[in-house]
């Protein structure tokens, strides 16, 4: 018999998924805060030793720094690709201490284009965005688009909403083709109505009380996600939060998602 996996699903039947010809990809997703720890340290290394120490192949990155003040002038998307030997792309959303601060993402697999969106703002709320990365797959040569973002954190909801709704235009639609990962940080828990909404297009198995990943030194509540937006293409394997409670004021959200 072909080796493979077997899910067991809520309505009590199971999925096998072979996986002789599969392959396993780990995603990440971090908000990094700019590299500023909760003592108060900015060191972007010790992101890069998180990263190197979990080695996905994916990692979404949010607070990201570019050439400001407060963080040495250094590019960090740069200089985490550089030290973690993957591929960057960094998406400015604002204006921050002399430079540009937003999204990121690295990469193992060679970066083919990439497209920052700007999401909705509410009431002046800070601009959010949408960084979109195209990715070819080496194996089977497909294309991946692999997403990050961060979502406003106030109380009211109403810009997460319409920054959820323009995400679901955008994949309904077929701005990002069939094959997307979307992660990154949210702010808001996961019976919330945008995580539901989420769950409707995607594949959101991360759901749970088990995944806490704020605040980074007792973390109380699930804010960061990882969704797989092809239903029954990319199968959910696992998930894992990583305990960093230093270097980030979130903690780390990991995935190892089977591709075909």
């Amino acid at each position: 018999m072909t080796p493979g996996y077997c899910y067991k699903s809520l309505i009590i039947f199971f999925l096998c998924v072979d996986i002789s010809s599969a392959q396993i990809n780990r995603v990440m997703t971090y908000n990094i805060h700019h590299g500023e720890g909760t003592d108060g340290v900015i060191d972007i290394k010790r992101i890069a030793q998180v990263i190197n120490k979990w080695s996905p192949e994916l990692v979404a990155l949010q607070e990201v720094d570019n050439g400001t003040t407060r963080s040495g002038n250094i590019n960090e998307a740069d200089t985490l690709a550089m030290l973690t030997e993957m591929h960057s792309v960094f998406g400015k959303n604002i204006d921050v201490f002399g430079g540009g601060y937003g999204n990121a993402v690295l990469s193992k697999y060679p970066i083919i284009r990439s497209e920052n969106r700007k999401l909705p703002r509410v009431n002046n709320g800070e601009q959010r965005g949408v960084l979109a990365v195209w990715l070819q797959l080496p194996k089977t040569n497909d294309t991946l688009v692999f997403i990050s973002t961060h979502f406003d954190h106030r109380l009211e909801p109403d810009e997460r909403v319409q920054s959820t709704e323009h995400i679901k235009s955008w994949i309904g639609r077929g701005d990002f083709g069939d094959d997307i990962i979307l992660a990154g940080d949210l702010n808001d828990i996961p019976s919330s109505d945008i995580i539901i909404v989420f769950n409707s297009i995607c594949d959101g198995s991360n759901q749970s009380t088990k995944y806490k990943t704020f605040p980074s030194g007792s973390p109380d509540r699930q804010i960061d996600y990882i969704f797989a937006c092809r239903k029954g293409r990319y199968t959910i394997d696992s998930f894992h939060v990583i305990d960093e409670p230093i270097i980030s004021d979130h903690l780390p959200l990991i995935g190892d998602i089977i591709f075909p």
